[in-house]
């Protein structure tokens, strides 16, 4: 990331955090694992040297915010590209509609083109269900479960006696910037 690109001016400091981390993310020889080990203890050695704890963790979030405003810019950039290429995926598909009809009324079969081979082929006949899934046989019918976790949650939350459900002994956190 250049100077330019960047929405505020970060510390010398945070610029060498990045760059540490841009490093280590880059290093194709480290495994998942080690990599996370190697970015941890980065960033805890960060953290110990130089200016003070609060004056980093600032720095942090500051960061954080520029990563998080980045992400955002990329998602909506990722958002009007997939929009182009399903705008080329109908494109193709219309083609290759109209194709089709026109192959099969002329009732031609086989192109060998100089560039491109093309072959009509019949598809297998698409399978139509007269009844709801519920009445047929077992033997036809795929069943999945998913825990509903919000109303376990809430059940929990209740005091509930349960043996099949609990809250995990770790707990998570996570930070608010502004």
């Amino acid at each position: 990331m250049n100077q330019a690109t960047r929405l505020w001016a970060l510390s010398d400091e945070i610029q060498q955090l990045e760059n540490a981390i841009a490093c280590i993310h880059e290093d194709e020889t480290l495994t998942d694992d080690d990599r996370e080990a190697k970015l941890e203890e980065t960033f805890n050695e960060w953290l110990e040297a130089g200016a003070s704890f609060k004056d980093k963790a600032e720095q942090v979030a500051q960061f954080i915010r520029h990563q998080e405003a980045l992400a955002e810019v990329r998602k909506t950039e990722a958002k009007r590209i997939q929009a182009l290429a399903k705008q080329a995926e109908n494109g193709a598909a219309r083609l290759r509609k109209y194709l089709i009809a026109q192959m099969i009324r002329s009732d031609v079969k086989k192109i060998d083109g100089v560039t491109v081979k093309v072959g009509l082929r019949k598809k297998q006949p698409q399978i139509l269900i007269n009844v709801p899934p519920e009445e047929l046989p077992t033997e036809y019918v795929n069943v999945t479960y998913k825990a509903n976790l919000t109303e376990i949650r809430k059940l929990l939350k209740s005091e509930a006696e349960i043996s099949w459900a609990s809250f995990s002994e770790s707990h998570e956190y996570s930070v608010t910037i502004r």
